[in-house]
């Protein structure tokens, strides 16, 4: 939201194949409200011109009604001098509690480990208030390492005015892990056993056996039974433990994908077309350095220069926004490029969702439509064919 954002008033009779193509466009839609004919929502202003665009090519009415953001605060900015003034003197004495620390972030969800971590930074000399550039950090991480309990490394970092100490908490922990609730190892794929590694839990399915999607593999619940005679009738006696269950099982399933590709299809082209932006960022408020925004459709890539006084680096900067132009154009695919494009999906699917697992075989058929092509792969995979499932205690 580089530009801040607008809210439109949509008009039309139906909005299904609006909806659709917001999700396939993926346009970072907000606060969508229907009401009879009309649909309102949000939308960044530099998404705003494909919004429109969309309607127009499913006949919709679109009316922007309100903007909010940049622009909106620039002028209210620039407009009133006292705000100038209130602003700068805002600036100055930010230079101050920038350099202070105003909080604490403590990486570790243990308790334990977050109130031994105070205790030590207290004991160093390091509270709220305190100011950042006279604190030792070298001294103080070998202090946390020492002193705190359950604990084998510190590091502490600086964001703004807040002190981020990150710990990696010792192995093998017992008084962690008995804070956390029991697991089940369940498959979450229909397939057959080939091998177990099981370092905690009870194992309930053996390899070689075949498994149904949410069949219990390896259970967190462990159940003994011990034997004894007594007058010469058997007295069973049975124990009930818990655990978090931990190992792998791995085995072969198969997985079905299809992947569509029309012969009618939008092209984003780059024009060559380059520009440069820039805002002036204060906290997390972004005020552009220039008047008019540019027309059209252009990627970005942003970063940040904080501004220094006297060496010291202040809560605001300069947000430069590097801007490449593109273009939609419609393009009409032949059969066989329909086909290439349709496998150049199927291996994106391979290489981002399958590198975890061994393809063992591979299974592909081609459909041919009025519209477009589609392509039906069959994969048999090997792998991981569970996972970890915590479930609660019945009293």
């Amino acid at each position: 939201m580089i530009f801040g954002y607008t809210d439109y008033i949509i008009t039309g009779d139906s909005f299904t194949k609006f909806y659709r193509r917001v999700m396939s466009d993926k346009l970072p839609v907000r606060k969508m409200c229907e009401k009879g004919e009309k649909l309102s929502l949000r939308i960044p202003a530099e998404h705003c011109k494909t919004l429109e665009k969309l309607c127009g090519e499913l006949g919709l009415d679109c009316t922007p009604a309100k903007r909010h953001g940049s622009f909106v605060l620039a002028k209210r900015f620039f407009g009133r001098g006292g705000l100038v003034i209130g602003t700068a003197a805002v600036m100055l004495s930010c230079v101050y509690l920038s350099n202070v620390v105003v909080r604490f972030d403590i990486l570790s969800d243990d308790e334990s480990i977050r109130k031994g971590v105070m205790s030590v930074l207290k004991a160093e000399g390091i509270e709220t208030g305190t100011y950042i550039p006279s604190i030792d950090l070298i001294v103080t991480e070998r202090a946390l390492k020492q002193k705190v309990e359950g604990i084998s490394w510190a590091g502490i970092t600086r964001k703004g005015n807040t002190l981020i100490i990150d710990v990696i908490e010792t192995e093998g922990d017992a008084k962690r892990e008995s804070n956390r609730y029991p697991s089940n190892l369940v498959a979450c794929e229909n397939g057959v056993i080939e091998k177990v590694e099981v370092f905690d839990g009870q194992l309930k399915i053996p390899v070689g056996s075949g498994v149904t999607k949410g069949d219990i593999v390896v259970g967190g619940e462990i159940v003994t039974s011990k034997s004894s005679w007594v007058d010469g009738k058997e007295n069973i006696e049975t124990k009930t433990s818990y655990a978090r269950s931990k190992g792998r099982i791995l085995g072969t399933f198969e997985r079905t994908v299809t992947f569509t590709q029309p012969f009618e299809d939008t092209a984003e082209t780059m024009t060559g077309k380059n520009d440069t932006k820039r805002f002036f960022t204060v906290f997390d408020a972004d005020i552009p350095l220039f008047i008019s925004k540019p027309d059209g459709y252009w990627k970005n890539q942003q970063s940040y220069t904080p501004l220094s006084l006297f060496g010291l680096e202040m809560p605001f900067g300069i947000t430069t926004c590097d801007l490449e132009e593109y273009k939609f154009s419609q393009t009409t695919l032949t059969e066989q490029q329909a086909l290439d494009a349709v496998h150049d999906k199927a291996f994106l699917y391979e290489e981002n969702f399958l590198s975890d697992y061994e393809i063992k075989d591979r299974q592909a058929e081609d459909n041919v439509t009025e519209n477009g092509v589609s392509t039906t792969v069959t994969y048999t995979l090997y792998g991981e064919l569970c996972r970890e499932v915590e479930f609660f205690i019945k009293k």
